[in-house]
């Protein structure tokens, strides 16, 4: 398994996602005071031994600030007294330290280095269940006693679920069959040598699917293609280069094709589009045009996508 260094960890650690909110009747922990911000420094340069020396002062004198707590324990653990460290970390966490997922990935690296899986995994559950996103903290050398449990194995699928959540959304991937490089000419025609082309990617981590259309002539155009999870319908934002924008919305049929309509561009006309998922390596694209408010519709393109062959 690879490693990273303690000092990296701990970088990434401090800047973990996940706030807890104070309780209603808790006061917000002290500014940083000289005493605080030594112990900091000291932190920052990992000379654990009198890091620990000096948030054991701090929290001496700041029992109920939360910092001071979680600082001690990150100084204990790096010193080899996990156990020490885990009621450092339970102290900080009982008063309400701002940062609830460091508390549980620092939870469960001394529970493995104390050789007590269950209770790592139980910290590691918790920390992909509040949403974590950084699965690169789960390499750390202090969980390799637990990385070979089937436990672990879910808890970083699910941490990579929550990093990339369009990516495992079955919505999301419906519309996949249109990824791809694609020669595309009008549907039923003999076939050109060369016709116009299509690339379509998908990107931010599968969250939109991505247009870049090149016609032999004419106006080259984007697009951009999301579901949107509020409205529960699938989006397009088209725009080319004579500066034509078209918002498409709609949704997928049982059919297993996608139906787009929307107002024509600087007009009162209606619009549709229609992709028709035809198997591997091909996709119909039909277009209508209502100039009655939607009583009648007549064909306005029909292109057929071939799938561009590797060179």
């Amino acid at each position: 398994m690879k490693t990273i260094s303690r000092i990296a960890i701990l970088a990434v650690a401090l800047c973990a996602i996940g706030t807890a909110a104070l309780r209603a009747d808790q006061s917000p922990p002290p500014p940083q005071a000289a005493q605080e911000q030594a112990a900091g420094k000291l932190l920052q340069a990992s000379d654990w031994p009198n890091a620990a020396v000096a948030y054991q002062a701090l929290a001496a004198k700041e029992a109920e600030n939360p910092r001071a707590w979680f600082g001690l324990g990150v100084a204990l653990h790096e010193t080899g007294k996990y156990a020490d460290a885990i009621d450092a970390f339970l102290k900080a966490e009982a008063r309400q330290y701002i940062n609830a997922n460091q508390i549980r990935f620092r939870l469960a690296r001394a529970d493995a280095k104390l050789g007590r899986a269950d209770q790592a995994l139980a910290e590691l559950e918790r920390l992909a269940a509040s949403g974590f996103t950084n699965a690169t903290l789960l390499q750390s050398a202090d969980l390799s006693s637990v990385a070979t449990d089937a436990r672990f194995a879910a808890v970083t699928a699910q941490i990579n679920r929550n990093a990339k959540p369009c990516e495992s959304d079955p919505l999301f991937r419906k519309f996949d069959f249109w990824i791809g490089d694609w020669d595309v000419q009008p549907t039923g025609a003999p076939r050109a040598p060369v016709g116009a082309g299509s690339k379509v990617e998908k990107i931010l981590d599968g969250c939109v699917i991505f247009e870049n259309w090149t016609p032999p002539g004419g106006r080259a155009g984007k697009s951009f293609n999301s579901y949107n999870t509020a409205k529960k319908q699938w989006e397009q934002y088209w725009v080319d280069a004579g500066g034509q924008i078209t918002f498409y919305v709609g949704n997928f049929r049982d059919d297993g094709n996608l139906y787009y309509e929307a107002d024509q561009f600087g007009s009162s006309n209606r619009i549709r589009m229609t992709f028709f998922n035809q198997g591997a390596d091909q996709v119909r694209q039909l277009g209508h045009l209502s100039t009655d408010g939607g009583k009648t519709w007549t064909v306005s393109f029909d292109l057929t996508y071939v799938r561009k062959k590797p060179i």
